[in-house]
């Protein structure tokens, strides 16, 4: 076997079926160095997110934010000339946020390192900011369902699929209180709805844009389209996203890594420090399908 016949990088020797009269035993196979992940899914919502509150905004154990009660602001009475001015204030009410503490820790042997075709410490911190932000994905979730519940805002139908009448019920809900229905978050299943509505063969509803030439309108009645995997495959959510919900994040994905010698082993921990709370539950619209 010549010089030529080597390759560089991770080798496999294929001796077990190789051919003895050829000498293929002797032959190593290049194993491909980088591992292919598995398909994932799309995370949007935390961009969504009103704001998102950092650590200096948070100097204790939880968040605390005052907010005005809606609807109950200063009261203009009509004063008679030479009459006391009367009094007037507004309600507000509390909002705690408190942060939870996430983490996952895995253990790479010292064999793991010497002998893999990659680098798995490096492999699990990328799997880590994956897997954190899948978690949040679903904290986010939670207080969009909360906050239709809270605010009464529960759109559904018997029907199979989505008629465009749920749709802008969703959308009075924000209005009548004063919201901007500014996004649209979907299920796939509900996405299926919506590509199948004739309302959007008209060009006018689909963001300017023709809906057969295209995946999806890119909006509907203004609203900006979200797809996403994180969501039920039957529900839809309508957001005031300046106004749906928001984050207090004590401490960020973190990744560290430390070793213990006596078991000849490191670890690779992940861990944050973060909670999601509906903002205003009236900014936001659910809409449910069978």
């Amino acid at each position: 076997m010549t010089s030529g016949m080597m390759t560089t990088g991770a080798k496999d020797f294929a001796s077990s079926t190789a051919s003895t009269s050829t000498g293929s035993y002797l032959i190593p196979r290049q194993l491909y160095g980088v591992v292919e992940k598995s398909v994932r899914r799309k995370l949007l919502l935390r961009g969504l997110a009103a704001k998102i509150f950092g650590p200096k905004d948070i100097p204790g154990r939880a968040f605390v934010a005052p907010l005005q009660v809606d609807g109950n602001f200063m009261d203009v009475d009509p004063v008679a000339e030479g009459s006391v001015v009367p009094l007037t204030e507004s309600t507000f009410e509390n909002i705690t946020i408190t942060p939870v503490k996430y983490g996952a820790r895995i253990a790479i042997t010292k064999e793991m390192e010497e002998d893999g075709i990659i680098s798995l410490a490096d492999f699990y911190a990328e799997q880590a900011g994956y897997q954190f932000a899948v978690n949040e994905e679903s904290l986010i979730v939670t207080q969009l369902d909360a906050a239709s519940t809270a605010a009464s805002h529960d759109v559904s139908n018997s029907n199979a699929t989505l008629p465009i009448s749920d749709v802008t019920e969703a959308m009075q809900n924000l209005e009548a209180d004063n919201y901007e229905p500014s996004h649209i978050i979907v299920g796939v299943e509900v996405l299926n709805d919506l590509r199948n509505l004739d309302a959007f063969f008209d060009a006018s509803k689909s963001g300017g844009q023709n809906a057969v030439s295209t995946r999806m309108p890119g909006s509907i009645y203004g609203m900006k389209v979200v797809v996403s995997n994180s969501v039920t495959s039957t529900l839809a959510y309508v957001i005031d996203a300046r106004h749906a919900f928001v984050g207090a994040e004590k401490r960020p994905l973190t990744i560290e890594r430390y070793a213990e010698p006596q078991y000849d082993t490191g670890y690779v921990v992940a861990t944050q420090r973060i909670a999601y709370r509906y903002w205003r539950a009236n900014a936001t619209s659910e809409i449910t399908t069978s």
